[in-house]
């Protein structure tokens, strides 16, 4: 029987591993602007892209961020909805359900819609505001990609601030390396024995 215990010690081992490494068949892109520059990549962004490009999550690290944005969207003729935590419970699974639905095909929303929300219609993901953990980056790139999606997808991100840089850096070096996301690790660690 200890066997079987170190057996599933493994696999849960190597399942948490794989919790914490950014999905290989995802592309990682990351675009270096001033803050003023975001909004028109962005614009540009979403005009670019095939009607038929599947569902966009765009990130913002506030709910000011996402209700001005979802205002500039309102003014550029772009179909959307807004998520984000200052809405009442009922109004955000509306919106999302709306979402996964394929009304509306970009979704406007704070970290909020990065965890455990079925989202297997996205292929893109924009991180209009740069996470500010390397834990939300993970959570959001997550969200595209899953299985059950049609296409790859990519994750693309506007760096505008120095101190974002380190977290680039360390996102890329394990995105090339295919290694697991430096600190990540000791989320899950499991709890020593007899402990």
């Amino acid at each position: 029987t200890l066997a079987k215990f170190a057996d599933v010690d493994r696999f849960v081992n190597l399942s948490t591993q794989s919790l914490h490494r950014l999905p290989p068949h995802v592309q990682q892109k990351f675009i270096r602007l001033k803050g003023r520059d975001k909004l028109p990549e962005l614009l540009q962004l979403l005009k670019e892209r095939p009607s038929s490009g599947g569902a966009v999550l765009i990130f913002c690290n506030t709910a000011s961020t996402v209700n001005w944005l979802g205002y500039i969207l309102d003014d550029h003729k772009i179909k959307h909805l807004r998520l984000q935590g200052q809405m009442s419970a009922a109004a955000r699974a509306g919106i999302f359900a709306s979402f996964q639905k394929g009304d509306v095909s970009v979704l406007v929303c704070t970290d909020l819609a990065s965890r455990g929300l079925d989202t297997s219609s996205v292929q893109l993901v924009v991180n209009y505001d740069f996470p500010d953990t390397l834990q939300d980056y993970l959570h959001r790139a997550g969200r595209v990609g899953r299985v059950g999606s049609k296409a790859p997808g990519a994750v693309v991100s506007f760096v505008t601030h120095r101190w974002d840089v380190d977290l680039v850096r360390k996102i890329e070096t394990a995105a090339r390396k295919r290694t697991g996301l430096p600190g990540m690790d000791s989320i899950n660690k499991p709890l020593p024995k007899g402990g």
